[in-house]
Parts: structure tokens; sequence; C-alpha cells
């Protein structure tokens, strides 16, 4: 029996009337909201909110607000809950293809000058786990005795941000959680403790991870905000979000497996850059690429008109063997572009010159005093030497932007002092110079957002934290997409509202790779400030 035979036209209509169907499910504006009680059960649905908002942002805790008819149905569990105002809420929204998890943090029973009555419910997201976590300086240890002083780690960010979650948790939840005895419908979860529960993070192999190299110092510093320039930097993204058995895949079915609801903290490495050996070498040569970077090369965009040459249209090799690939979504100006509300700002420079410093290296300071001091003791006289002279040679500097000088002409705004630092010749200062020159030059920002399925689908082509190209009024540029920000009310029903970028300057390279090199600096000089020694790391 021979092959039936294939018709092109045939199946190019059986994939368009596919691609439709998908496009078709994805739109499905059926929105689930549901309440949970503290253990994780399901309490119930909300179908008779009036409105609806959420937003999902980058490395942060996005908010929830609801608005309900004073009749809804689970009025009692947030209002009569029988463990009042401490009852913790869980509540989640599944849209198609993506589902908001997070904590009610606040009920409102509102009337209105007509005397309508409404509930108003707002919510933080599950990512606020991240920002009540304190890395402490030594989270193995009592309260009493934090020695070491720092705790301090060196190695790719998706490791650091993992083991300082990954340990500060296994403080936490050591102990276990024991339910109140008067609790007669607790879950039988025992009482022994358990780093999964309630919160899990997904480990990272630290030999095979190829993210940027970075450092970090915690001496009891909120998680979040330590992260921050870490993922910042870097690409990384950090998520948070639950596992509900029988609803959700395990996490990391390779390293745990979860028989509870738990939260579920992960990062993701979105920086687009693979490297040539695929482990954590590669992020200390991505390191290396940026810092060799000479801070005037224009960053290379695709060539959408090339037809044969790889690299011009999938990504840019790097000098020392990296490849950053380019977004493959890719947006341009035009009636039907899918473009919405955007922004790109011209932005002149502040300053031409940047002033840093304000005491001198401890080496000057003591070989002038030694100097002084040994000449005066020859008459008899080193008592009248009390440091006149410290902070007074090699404490200042200028830098300069020549460059800039001449392209701004003779009106140009000239000085700007700048607090980074207060050694002019030490590494700080070197990092503060160079980042003060970079924040005061003249640069074009960019914000834009972009309506779902115009034509590219969120939670299909593109997520969270993934890269962007936009080409915009003769303006090529690549951005993350910073927040998801869902709508559905009386008069926008259930759409996505997609923001990428956030309207601030692209960071300098060179500015990055000084940053990274500053915080290991940082976390150096903590080592040795525990071990006892005085680090001055200066630079010549």
């Amino acid at each position: 029996m021979s092959a039936p035979q294939w018709d092109p036209h045939a199946e190019s209509r059986r994939m368009d009337e596919a691609q439709l169907a998908e496009r078709e499910q994805v739109r499905n504006p059926d929105v689930l909201v549901r309440y949970w009680d503290k253990y994780m059960r399901e309490v119930g649905e909300e179908h008779s909110y009036l409105s609806l908002q959420f937003t999902y942002p980058r490395n942060s805790a996005g908010g929830l607000k609801m608005i309900c008819p004073k009749d809804m149905v689970h009025f009692d569990h947030l209002f009569n809950n029988a463990d009042g105002e401490d009852a913790t809420i869980p509540i989640t929204v599944n849209t198609k293809g993506f589902r908001w998890d997070g904590y009610i943090t606040k009920a409102s029973l509102v009337r209105d000058e007509n005397g309508v009555e409404t509930v108003d419910i707002e919510a933080i997201h599950a990512w606020n786990h991240v920002a009540t976590i304190c890395c402490w300086a030594s989270p193995f240890a009592p309260v009493l005795a934090q020695f070491p002083r720092h705790h301090i780690l060196f190695g790719p960010v998706r490791t650091l941000v993992t083991t300082y979650l990954t340990t500060n948790l296994m403080r936490l939840q050591s102990g276990g959680w024991t339910p109140p005895p008067e609790d007669k419908d607790a879950p039988n979860w025992g009482n022994v403790g358990n780093a999964l529960f309630p919160i899990a993070v997904v480990p990272v192999d630290p030999l095979t991870d190829t993210s940027r190299w970075s450092a970090a110092s915690a001496r009891f510093d909120m998680a979040d905000k330590l992260f921050s320039p870490m993922l910042e930097d870097s690409g990384v993204m950090l998520t948070a979000r639950f596992f509900i058995p029988e609803e959700d895949e395990q996490p990391a079915p390779e390293w745990f497996y979860l028989d509870r609801p738990t939260v579920v903290l992960e990062t993701v490495d979105k920086s687009g850059i693979t490297g040539p050996t695929g482990t954590l070498l590669d992020g200390i040569v991505s390191w290396f690429e940026e810092f060799a970077d000479d801070g005037t090369t224009p960053i290379r965009y695709p060539n959408f008109d090339s037809t044969h040459e790889y690299e011009a249209v999938y990504g840019q090799p790097g000098k020392f063997g990296t490849f950053k690939n380019f977004p493959w979504v890719w947006y341009f100006d035009g009636e039907y572009s899918g473009i919405g509300p955007s922004e790109v700002a011209l932005h002149k420079p502040t300053a031409t010159d940047i002033i840093i410093g304000g005491r001198s290296p401890g080496w000057v300071n003591a070989g002038i005093e030694i100097a002084i001091k040994g000449l005066l003791r020859l008459i008899g006289m080193d008592w009248l030497y009390r440091g006149q002279l410290n902070d007074v040679f090699l404490a200042w500097m200028v830098y300069r932007d020549t460059k800039r000088v001449g392209r701004a002409g003779p009106y140009a705004f000239r000085e700007l002092y700048i607090t980074g630092s207060d050694k002019a010749f030490n590494l700080d200062g070197l990092v503060a110079a160079r980042q003060g020159l970079h924040l005061t030059r003249g640069y074009t920002s960019h914000k834009v957002t972009v309506e779902d399925g115009a034509p590219y689908l969120l939670g299909k082509d593109f997520a969270l934290g993934d890269q962007i190209g936009f080409a915009i009024g003769g303006r090529v540029f690549t951005d993350y997409v910073t927040e998801l920000t869902f709508v559905d009310d009386r008069e926008t029903s259930a759409t996505w509202q997609i923001t990428v970028g956030d309207g601030s300057d692209e960071e300098d390279s060179i500015v990055k790779a000084w940053q990274r090199l500053g915080r290991v600096a940082a976390a150096v000089k903590d080592l040795a400030t525990d071990v006892g020694a005085d680090l001055d790391l200066l630079i010549v």
C-alpha cells in the first residue's frame, strides 16, 4: 500500500487553523479567583468581583486590587475568620497560561456617597517572602553569638542567591511548625523540622551555573535589598510561586519531591548569554568581556536585511568566546505593530567633571606622620605634630570627560561631587568616578507597552524577564519585560498590559563590571576585617 500523497496546500491550511485555534484558546478571557485557608486548603471561588487588577514585576513583589459586592459568598472568610485579624488568607488568580499567587493584606468594607457598599481587597505577591527573610551573619550560630561577623560568598549569582536563601530558610524552618492544641483541624504534617517547608528553594549546581559572577557580604541584611544589585546587573530573575499538589508539576523532581502546598523560590538566568564551556567559568568570562569593553563601541544590534550571516540575525559573539543571543521577539513601529503607549526620551548631560574623595590613603597619612615626627624628634619637639597634614595629599581627584566637554561646548554644566567614596585612589573611588561620569552623561531612555497577541502571545512567545527588541523612530534597542499587569473590569475585559523597560538609562557595561568588582572588594575587605587585617585596597 502506497503512502498518501502529501498536499502542501492542505497542510498549510491545517497549520493555519491550528495556530488560530491556539490563539483563541490563549485569548480565553476566563478568570478563576480562589481563596485559601492558612494551610493552603481551598475555601472557594470568587465569581462576583466588579473589578480586578494585579501586577507581576520583575524581581519584586507585585500587588492585587479587587472590588467585590458586599454580598460576596466568602465574606465571612475575610471578616469573621476564626483566627481574626491574624489569619493568613492566600489568594490565587488563574488566567489562561498564568497564575498569580499571593496573600491578602487588607480587606475593607467601603460605603460610597450613594450608600453602596463594596468590599475592597488588596493582596501582595508571594515574592514578598524574599523581602521578609533576613540574611544573618552566621545563619547556623545562635543570635547571641554571631561569628563569623559576615556571611561572605563569591561565585555565580544564581548560586549566591540560592545559597543565602537556603541557609537562612534552614535556620528558620529547621525547628518545624507545631499547630496550636486548639486547632483540631490542622493537617497531619507533624512537627519535625523540614528545610523544604513551607518555603522550598530550587537548588542550583554550582559547577554548571553559567550566570555572571559576583560577591556579597551579609550581616543581617534583608534578602531583597542584598540581592537587588546582583540580580539587576546579571540578568538573573528570582521567581516565587505556590506549589499546589495535584495541580502543579513537581518544581525540581531531580532534587526533591514535595507532598504538601509549598512556596517555591527559583532563580532563572535571562541574560541571553552563553559561554564556551557550559560551566561556572562562563560567568567569569562574560564579566571579563564587560570589563574589557572600551566604553565607546556601541552595542551591535541585528542586521534585519541580512540573509547569510548567522551572527547578524541571531546573536553577537563576545571577545572571549561567549555568544550574546538577540531576542527573537521584535516589534517594529507602524500602524499594526502592537506597540502601545511608549516614550523615547533624550536626556542632556548634567556635568562634565566628577570630583571624588575627602580622605588620603592610610599609607600617605602614616608616611607623612613618620617623616615629620622623625624630623621633629631630632630637636625634641615631635609632640608638635598632631595630624595637621592628614587628608591633604592625594585626598581628592577630578575626573573629566574631555570628549563630552568638546561636544557640549563652553556653556556646559561643569562639576559634580560624588559621595560614593571618601578616598579618591582606591577601588571604591575609581568605581564612584566611573559611575558618576556615566550617570551625568547624555543618554536616550525608553519605556514601551505592547499589546498581548499583536502578534506575540504572553506565556507562549515570551514571559516576564525575557528580552524583547524594538525599532521605534529610527532607533533600535532591546530591554527586559519588567512588569505584567492584568486588568478585568466593566470597562476593560481580561487584558494584559505588558511593560518593557523602565525609562532609565541602559547602564554602561564597564560601570556594571566595576560595580561587580566593587562588591568583590567590599566582601574581601569584610573578610580581612573579620580576620583582623587592615586592607586598604589601594590601586595606583
